[in-house]
């Protein structure tokens, strides 16, 4: 899985995004294409999967909550080029993700936990 770290919390996380104003009737497979262009760069290509699990994370920075929703994606080409949101980035397996700063007050390890368990079927 490849893990992004916010630039300015220094928390690793999952690329992605939000849905803009006018995408909310969007398939999920193309909000999360644009997140991840703009997050990644255009040359950063995925295919989306269907399998998603999904958590709820508390923003270090202003306290709001998030309900977040991460699908399987298969990386297909292009090497990743960060936004300035992020000041890294590292593919991780099952184990290597255990040991890196998560987001706190936040689901994420469990979250992650799925996530691998799902990407070992």
């Amino acid at each position: 899985a490849l893990l992004v770290q916010e630039a300015d919390t220094g928390y690793w996380e999952l690329p992605g995004g939000r849905i803009d104003v006018g995408e909310e009737r969007m398939a999920h497979r193309e909000i999360l294409a644009r997140e991840m262009a703009e997050e990644l760069g255009p040359q950063f290509q995925i295919e989306v999967g269907t399998e998603a699990v999904s958590w709820v994370r508390q923003r270090p920075v202003d306290g709001v909550f998030q309900f977040l929703v991460a699908r399987v994606c298969r990386h297909v080409s292009g090497e990743p080029v960060l936004s300035d949101e992020h000041a890294a980035c590292r593919w991780v397996d099952a184990m290597e993700w255990q040991h890196m700063t998560l987001p706190p007050s936040s689901d994420y390890q469990h979250g992650l936990a799925q996530l691998f368990g799902l990407l070992r079927r």
